[in-house]
């Protein structure tokens, strides 16, 4: 049999792998929004959409890239721990990247990597900036761990009966249980985990040991990583205004940071559908005194989410045209330095 080397070679089995897995995640996800919709009456998902006016999202869409500003000052600090030193231009350049790459990658972890890689390459010390950005996302997610279950207490105390004890017995066992994942994770032996997480776990050990040697700037990291969820959950609230969801700070916090960890379910693209009928799920019992039909609270509440996954869509978007914009920039300036060192 004579070989063709013009033939296209067929995708490895890893690739046709992950490809699969895409397809499904994005099949699931479409199959979650259809069954969220269809269980939602139409009329009153699309008045509640009517409820926000393009101001409020335009708004706080600027407010919400304000805030990953913010992350990516935070991002570099904590790579920076970790030997990946980065101007400050360069860390936006880089964060902007991976949060443009989150609309396409089926994870957050995706935006991670190509972040890492970028950073890697600028600096020269790719892993370095692969276990600072470990560290920054264990962070980050302690961050909404702690508040979620903060905001479980705090839901807990203020409600009667059977609520009470359900929320407050729900908010011991996660804490219980992230004490006991965490002391599991770190006397783990690498060897007895399954193969395919071994990497990933060894990454993120190795980088909370370097981040040990710091405490102070773990500390400050984790303070950052603190205000950063509460903040996009007070954005949330913001652009759910319209929607007159009254509830409290403890309620926006327990049903945001709750749906948040939800999405991380590998179930949807990118936690979508998951995500939005996890927070319909989790707000709707916090609005029961409004005095609105459930189906209306329902409506508003699923509209909430899915106008948060627009602004997300959006703010991905615009990230992009700003990694654009700072790579354009940053050739520009190169170009005039190989200039005067070829004539030199």
């Amino acid at each position: 049999m004579v070989h063709n080397p013009a033939a296209p070679a067929s995708p490895a089995p890893d690739d046709r792998k992950r490809l699969k897995k895409l397809v499904l995640r994005l099949v699931g996800s479409a199959l979650l929004l259809a069954a969220l919709v269809a269980f939602v009456p139409w009329h009153l998902l699309a008045d509640a959409f009517a409820r926000v006016s393009p101001l409020t999202f335009l708004a706080t869409l600027a407010l919400f890239l304000g805030c990953h500003a913010f992350g990516s000052l935070k991002w570099r600090m904590v790579i920076a721990t970790a030997g990946a030193r980065l101007p400050v231009r360069d860390a936006f350049r880089c964060y902007a990247a991976g949060l443009f790459s989150n609309i396409f990658l089926p994870s957050i972890v995706g935006g991670d990597v190509l972040r890492a890689l970028l950073a890697g390459k600028k600096s020269g010390r790719l892993e370095a900036a692969i276990l600072g950005g470990a560290a920054d996302r264990v962070l980050d997610l302690a961050a909404i761990g702690t508040l979620a279950l903060g905001a479980s207490l705090f839901v807990g105390l203020a409600q009667d009966g059977a609520g009470r004890t359900l929320l407050l017995v729900g908010a011991g066992l996660a804490l219980v249980g992230g004490l006991a994942g965490a002391a599991l994770l770190l006397r783990r032996p690498l060897a007895k985990w399954p193969p395919k997480l071994r990497r990933r776990i060894a990454q993120a050990l190795i980088a909370l040991r370097r981040q040990r040697r710091r405490p102070g700037v773990l500390a400050l990291s984790f303070l950052g990583a603190l205000a950063m969820q509460a903040a996009l959950v007070g954005l949330n609230a913001l652009l759910a205004g319209g929607l007159e969801l009254h509830a409290g700070a403890a309620a926006w916090l327990f049903a945001w940071t709750l749906a948040k960890l939800a999405g991380l379910v590998p179930v949807g693209f990118n936690g979508i559908g998951v995500r939005d009928g996890a927070f319909a799920f989790l707000m709707v019992p916090l609005l029961a005194e409004s005095g609105l039909p459930r189906e209306e609270l329902l409506a508003r509440a699923l509209a909430a989410s899915l106008l948060w996954q627009a602004l997300l869509v959006a703010g991905s978007l615009l990230a992009g045209a700003i990694w654009a914009l700072l790579k354009r920039g940053a050739a520009a300036d190169a170009a005039p330095r190989t200039e005067s060192l070829q004539h030199g």
